[in-house]
């Protein structure tokens, strides 16, 4: 049995945020040997068992893992249909079913799908329990133990991640403090998207990817101009929605915004280890629309501002702003809550980024290709605060993409030309001055 853990402030608002609608995560790994669903089943069981990671139980503000048996739940989805097809239409029912958390449970579930001598495992999980960090290294372990790397795996740190380098709170709140007023003034200059339904939340998905040639041109125009190649997937995504924002456009509302969820194990020093839990930061950033005609200058714009609030260390206060309207939301109805994030937070869209070029190191040693994920991908829900997620996760000389977005917000032709102005922009990065 673990340590009884609180939750911090960004678990209780995904808690509070579950509430209006499944809040989960998907990851799929590339599990480079055929499926035997019995004996995945297994060996599902055996690592969630090892890793303490079974009979969670939570409340509003607390939670445990108590241990026991694994009830694992793993769907086989082999119906001859297109392999991508198959794993886009799965994630995305994943990312819309609710786990039912009334007493204990495993917040886990998992889908196969076989690919030739291969097959994709996909984790799909409660996020209020664990950002995408310690999932890789779950799935990892999930990979090697079926590769036949079997050794006897200890069990996690479940309770709070304890910084080594956490920046002065009282500080850091206070900037954070100091920059509402100037955020909140953004706000009301922001163009708000479209919503058929403000109440329903449900979320469609689209999977896309881009090759080792558009993988080395971002890295390079990166450089070039001098942004981070997350500074430059900002600037793509913003100006992949600007026509949608211009038609959009109304008198004194010239922005458009995006926001930005970070890891902060590393700003923290909790990166890498046993720690299981959740570690996160965010920011948005919003520019003028005119400022999107050139996409040079736009990716230097927002990395001026994306600079601004990481020297700051602003990326890790926002737990402020979300405790703020936590108190708020206790006084609202369930209707009140589903409308207030539309209304308040005019985001058009977020981005999630992870670059897994070198997988992490896990306590298990990995001997062979066999025994380590050939491939990987992620997907998660929206949320009420952006109606569109891009998940950006590089692997090998490749990036695996995917946008979740909400069916009331976008339709899917609308993200369809999102998505070939994006990949388009990228194609063309070659040739940009």
């Amino acid at each position: 049995m673990s340590t009884p853990g609180r939750f911090n402030t960004f678990q209780r608002t995904m808690l509070l945020w579950d509430e209006m609608h499944a809040y989960n995560a998907v990851h799929i790994a590339r599990v480079p040997t055929p499926l035997e669903a019995v004996r995945l089943r297994a060996v599902l069981a055996k690592v969630l068992e090892e890793r303490g990671l079974t009979g969670l139980r939570i409340d509003a503000k607390a939670y445990e893992f108590r241990g026991g048996a694994a009830v694992i739940d793993l769907a086989v989805c082999d119906d001859g249909a297109d392999v991508r097809e198959t794993l886009r239409a799965e994630t995305e029912r994943q990312i819309n079913l609710r786990f039912d958390h009334a007493g204990e449970f495993t917040p886990f579930r998992f889908f196969a799908v076989p690919d030739g001598d291969s097959f994709w495992l996909g984790t799909a999980y409660f996020h209020a329990i664990a950002d995408a960090e310690p999932i890789v290294r779950l799935a990892c372990d999930f990979v090697a133990e079926y590769g036949g790397a079997t050794a006897k795996r200890g069990r996690l740190n479940c309770g709070p991640a304890r910084g080594r380098r956490a920046p002065s709170r009282l500080s850091m709140w206070l900037r954070k403090l100091f920059t509402l007023p100037a955020q909140f003034r953004g706000m009301r200059r922001a163009i708000r998207p479209g919503c058929t339904d403000s109440t329903d939340f449900a979320n469609a998905l689209e999977l896309f990817t881009l090759g080792s040639t558009e993988l080395a041109a971002l890295i390079t125009a990166g450089k070039r101009l001098d942004v981070t190649v997350n500074d430059l997937l900002l600037a793509l995504l913003m100006w992949s929605f600007a026509p949608l924002c211009e038609a959009a456009r109304r008198d004194g509302r010239d922005q458009i915004s995006l926001g930005c969820i970070v890891n902060a194990r590393r700003d923290l020093g909790t990166e890498g280890g046993d720690s299981f839990g959740l570690v996160l930061g965010g920011f948005s950033i919003a520019c003028g629309i005119a400022e999107t005609a050139d996409l040079s200058k736009l990716a230097r714009s927002i990395a001026v501002q994306t600079r601004r609030y990481k020297s700051g260390g602003l990326h890790l206060a926002n737990a402020l702003e979300m405790g703020l309207v936590l108190r708020l939301m206790s006084l609202f109805s369930t209707n009140q809550r589903r409308r207030f994030y539309p209304k308040n937070y005019p985001l058009w869209g977020g981005l999630t980024n992870m670059n897994l070029t070198k997988l992490p190191v896990n306590a298990v040693a990995v001997p062979s290709a066999t025994a380590r994920p050939s491939d990987y991908l992620r997907a998660v829900s929206t949320g009420p605060v952006t109606p569109l997620v891009l998940s950006v996760t590089t692997f090998g000389k490749g990036v695996n993409l995917s946008m979740s977005y909400r069916t009331s917000v976008y339709s899917r032709e609308e993200i369809s030309a999102v998505r070939e102005r994006f990949t388009a922009a990228v194609g063309g990065l070659e040739a940009a001055p």
